[in-house]
């Protein structure tokens, strides 16, 4: 007879297979991975903050600027913010459009950039060998600080606005985002969501861009992160050099808080083989509130994938749509919980009324502890995949900044996160969610509603 157990080697082998089984046992999959992300903060002598994270890992430097120069900040002619930046890499006072693209490829860097209702964003992506960064940093600062703002150049990005705007109104989902923020924040900066308008692209001259240039893009409207390959002594550096060269001394306008507005129902008639579909309600909770990561995970269990609660009744038991999502939108002075799907056009009606039923119902159960666990696991998933990486690192950094979250934000965001209950979750939508304001809004071809398909089951 073999006898395995006399056998040391097998003995060794059996003892490694059993202690690997035990210690999986012994995991507990509802702990997350604590965040240990060391930020360093300064504010450089021309009013500029700055976050900094050293990462060793790759020889490369991600830097952000993020300016309070968003098309809100338009206040005579709607279009000049958009205009402006777009107009930032069209040539400096130095190079051309061409030379800078052709400088930043020639040396490895990347440029990209942002605009959104609230700020404008740029950022640069080298690798961080001085011979190379430094030439990047001095083309990136050139653009930024110094654009030429042609005459030539301003009427190629005018015809490039007006079409951009254009299609963003062809688009059923935009458009329909679109009219959500027209009626909530009616006579309210966020009222345009495009940012611009006909006349005010066409009155905007050369001279207007400067000036606006000179007041938005200066250092004190201003925050810059930087992640990457370099030490702390070198990211001082490189921030005070881009502060020094950007205009001095003003700070974008304060927005007024928004004011309520009614539910209504909205229809878009345009023509297409499914309809654009919104639900979307007020929700002024800025993003710093305590409130906030209630709504975010509320959001999470109703529409963030595919075992979400909408996603599970709009798809997989009616087949009505490929997916459903919801989303929180927290500005500084107001802010929406929205529904969004894509629906044949027979069912827009029907689906309204299920999805606004299934919000009344959440919103007065809350969800279940077994949902709020899988919401926080995703939410905690994404963020230790984000603080891995150093661009979705920078990106996040940027975001947390505008949002004016605390200095231990990422550390504690999965602690803060895992103590929320479900009882907790359903008191905050009570009192910040009314579905009374719900502004429901179609975009697609009008035709006659049909009931809405059984479930499969």
């Amino acid at each position: 007879m073999n006898d395995s157990s006399s056998n040391p080697q097998q003995r060794a082998a059996n003892s490694l297979v059993q202690g690997g089984l035990v210690s999986a046992q012994g995991v507990d999959l509802d702990l997350f991975e604590p965040i240990d992300t060391q930020v360093q903060e300064w504010t450089t002598d021309s009013g500029t903050g700055v976050k900094f994270v050293e990462a060793r890992g790759l020889p490369i430097v991600d830097i952000v600027l993020r300016f309070k120069a968003g098309t809100t900040q338009d206040t005579v002619l709607p279009g000049l913010a958009s205009l402006a930046f777009y107009m930032l890499d069209e040539g400096s006072q130095h190079h051309t459009a061409t030379q800078q693209a052709e400088q930043l490829e020639r040396l490895g860097a990347i440029m990209e950039k942002q605009m959104r209702m609230e700020h404008a964003t740029l950022s640069l992506r080298s690798l961080s060998t001085k011979v190379l960064l430094e030439p990047a940093l001095a083309l990136f600062i050139d653009l930024v600080a110094r654009p030429a703002f042609t005459a030539d150049a301003l009427a190629k990005i005018k015809s490039q606005l007006l079409r951009h705007d254009a299609s963003r109104e062809r688009t059923p989902r935009l458009r329909a985002r679109s009219e959500a923020f027209r009626h909530l924040f009616s006579g309210h900066q966020y009222g345009n969501p495009l940012g611009s308008t006909q006349q005010g692209i066409d009155q905007t001259k050369p001279e207007d861009l400067r000036r606006f240039h000179q007041r938005a893009y200066c250092a004190s409207n201003l925050d810059i992160v930087i992640v990457g390959d370099l030490a702390l002594a070198q990211a001082q550096a490189v921030s005070q050099r881009i502060s020094e060269a950007l205009p001095q001394g003003w700070s974008a306008i304060e927005l007024p808080t928004v004011v309520p507005a009614t539910g209504t129902t909205l229809h878009v008639e345009q023509p297409g083989a499914s309809s654009a579909v919104l639900i979307a309600l007020p929700m002024s909770v800025p993003a710093h509130d305590p409130e906030y990561p209630a709504l975010v995970l509320a959001s999470e269990v109703l529409g963030a994938g595919i075992a979400s609660r909408l996603m599970k009744e709009l798809r997989h038991r009616r087949g009505l749509t490929y997916g459903i999502y919801t989303r929180v939108n927290a500005l500084t002075a107001g802010g929406l919980f929205s529904a969004e799907w894509d629906i044949a056009p027979a069912y827009v009606e029907g689906s309204q009324v299920l999805v606004e039923t299934l919000l009344r119902e959440f919103i007065d159960q809350g969800p279940t502890q077994a949902e709020l666990q899988m919401a926080r696991k995703q939410l905690a998933g994404q963020l230790l995949r984000d603080v891995a990486q150093n661009k979705n690192l920078a990106a996040l950094l940027t975001q947390i900044t505008y949002q004016r979250q605390p200095a231990d934000y990422l550390d504690t965001c999965i602690e803060r996160l895992a103590r929320l209950t479900p009882e907790d979750v359903r008191a905050v939508m009570q009192r910040r969610l009314d579905l009374s304001h719900a502004v429901r809004v179609s975009v697609g071809p009008r035709t006659e509603q049909q009931p809405l398909p059984a479930t499969d089951q």
